[in-house]
């Protein structure tokens, strides 16, 4: 015990000698030191608080601009048809509802906008109600089918507008223009198909996939009411050019 009371006794003397006797070996490498340490501390809170501003906490908002649009669409009967229904419940979700919930809840929200714009409405099902693909032939002067689709591929993402005959191709142009401001998803365009609910029909009508619930991102936003009344604004706009054009 005494030998180390002995070495930390002469290894404080040679430091304390050191330190008395010896500044000339220390004094300017630890004023450049102390300099090199102020200028990086420095640095770092210019960087952080003039700079690069601060990060904040990124946050998706679905929310509209608070100017409220009013249509005029006195005259006019559109006919809604939520996709699937009752016992079919169409493509499967991994974060909320399926599909025939999710568009029925677009179609009614569509369903008060073109009301509240004067329109006739026809909606070709109820909330959980199985209706064939031969009795979603209605009469009327716009038809819009909404749907949200599946696919093998979960990359698969994007909305789409699908349309029959030439009389119908500018109808689906509209909605899909508006509906390329609003939605968050990609466009995959204005095409050509012929599902039985708009090639039964005689008069300009569209079936819209809103997203695809395969994919994570489609389906989450898709279940999510903010988003879902976005897509109401934007078929509101496509409509409301396509009357105007």
């Amino acid at each position: 015990m005494d030998s180390i009371k002995a070495i930390f006794k002469k290894s404080a003397d040679a430091i304390g000698y050191f330190l008395k006797y010896k500044k000339h070996l220390y004094i300017k490498p630890l004023f450049f030191i102390i300099i090199a340490l102020g200028i990086v501390l420095l640095s770092v809170y210019v960087y952080k608080n003039v700079i690069h501003e601060p990060e904040e906490l990124i946050t998706m908002d679905f929310s509209e601009a608070d100017d409220e649009v009013s249509y005029d669409f006195s005259g006019t009967t559109v006919a809604l048809d939520p996709g699937h229904g009752g016992e079919d419940p169409g493509a499967p979700s991994k974060y909320g509802e399926n599909e025939d919930t999710i568009v029925y809840s677009i179609a009614s929200m569509l369903e008060q906008s073109l009301t509240e714009a004067g329109a006739e409405v026809i909606m070709t099902r109820g909330a959980d109600e199985t209706v064939s693909l031969d009795d979603r032939k209605v009469e009327a002067d716009l038809f819009i089918s909404l749907h949200s689709d599946a696919f093998d591929d979960p990359a698969i993402s994007g909305f789409t507008t699908f349309y029959t005959y030439p009389n119908q191709e500018d109808f689906g142009e509209h909605l899909n223009a508006a509906l390329d401001e609003h939605s968050l998803l990609f466009n995959r365009g204005n095409q050509v198909m012929q599902y039985q609910v708009v090639w039964q029909l005689d008069y300009p009508g569209v079936l819209i996939e809103l997203g695809y619930l395969s994919n994570e991102f489609d389906d989450y936003i898709l279940n999510q009411e903010d988003y879902q009344d976005k897509m109401v604004t934007a078929i509101m706009e496509g409509i409301d050019s396509y009357l105007k054009r």
